[in-house]
């Protein structure tokens, strides 16, 4: 495959999850699919290694469990042979009083005969934490919005 066909598969991805259709989210990945998120699992439910469909799909539902995403933006794509690199921003919601964690986040896939077989999703995790644990950013990016979901790119 060619990197255009790599991007399409990653831009696929995203659509899937904005659309909360798991079955296209899978079809995207390899079976032996290799799933990473930084951060400390013990206070970030969905951080650490997940193999396979089934612990990525359940990856997914943590996340949908654990914080209401307001928008989250893919704003750039680079392209490296089997590599796609996503940046984006995102602000999610991390509790009932509606306050919002805003970051930047970097994605690296890797893509091998049209399905991802490596993901590596990076982004501020110590606002990430601190918000958990308290529900007030370090940096005070951590905010109440009226906000309204915004479309997945």
């Amino acid at each position: 495959m060619n990197e255009l066909d790599n991007l399409k598969v990653v831009r696929d991805v995203y659509l899937a999850y904005r659309d909360r259709n798991f079955d296209a989210l899978r079809n995207c990945l390899a079976e032996d699919v290799k799933w990473f998120a930084i951060g400390p699992p013990d206070v970030i439910p969905t951080a650490g290694t997940r193999y396979g469909r089934d612990q990525v799909e359940q990856y997914f539902v943590t996340l949908d469990d654990m914080e209401a995403i307001e928008s989250f933006e893919p704003k750039e794509f680079i392209l490296e042979g089997d590599k796609v690199v996503a940046m984006g921003d995102l602000e999610r919601r991390v509790d009932s009083k509606g306050r919002v964690l805003q970051s930047p986040w970097v994605h690296v896939y890797t893509v091998r005969n049209g399905k991802i077989t490596d993901f590596r999703s990076f982004y501020d995790t110590a606002a990430a934490v601190t918000a958990l644990a308290s529900g007030h950013s370090r940096s005070g990016r951590v905010e109440t919005i009226n906000s309204r979901r915004r479309a997945v790119m």
